[in-house]
């Protein structure tokens, strides 16, 4: 054993590791080494088989939506009626919406959505437009502030969102 050093009043002596920590350290690497052979060759559970359950049990909670179809000459919104596009579209509106159109869509800062009167077209093309597109400047109406556009929702959102307010206001059609 070397003779301890002393290095600003702090004595360091050259002590080898007591035996039972080597121990300790020898049978961790060891049993590593044995649980890797075990996981990778052994075990009934490979990465395959835990990614394929993992898919599985994703692609049971959270089923595939058919895609959405819209006819483009009529630009009807096809979740019209849909109670769990209905359920969805009111959530998106209290989320984003209610801040200028109100809680219960009787206006704001922005138009009322529950009367008869529609600033920029009643049917669901022309809202659906209004909404993706946005209300500019050019195109305000009654001293009412613009409106952004909403294209980052996409069309699933926009469109349960107008299904949403279409049980609330009769006077959103379906088409001219």
């Amino acid at each position: 054993m070397k003779e301890p050093k002393e290095v600003d009043g702090i004595f360091q002596a050259d002590n080898p590791m007591p035996t039972w920590w080597k121990l300790v350290w020898l049978i961790t690497i060891i049993g590593s080494i044995g649980y890797v052979f075990y996981f990778h060759f052994y075990s009934e559970w490979p990465q395959e088989v835990a990614f394929e359950k993992e898919v599985t049990e994703h692609e049971s909670k959270f089923p595939q939506k058919p895609a959405l179809v819209v006819d483009a000459s009529t630009g009807e919104n096809p979740y019209r009626g849909d109670a769990t596009a209905i359920k969805e579209g009111e959530g998106t509106y209290k989320q984003i919406c209610s801040a200028c159109h109100g809680p219960a869509a009787e206006g704001a800062v922005g138009p009322s959505l529950v009367d008869a009167e529609w600033l920029h077209g009643n049917t669901d093309k022309q809202v659906f437009e209004n909404i993706m597109k946005g209300i500019g400047p050019e195109r305000q109406k009654l001293n009412r502030g613009g409106m952004p556009p909403w294209e980052g929702l996409g069309a699933e959102k926009v469109y349960a969102v107008m299904a949403w307010l279409a049980t609330k206001n009769q006077t959103l059609v379906k088409t001219k």
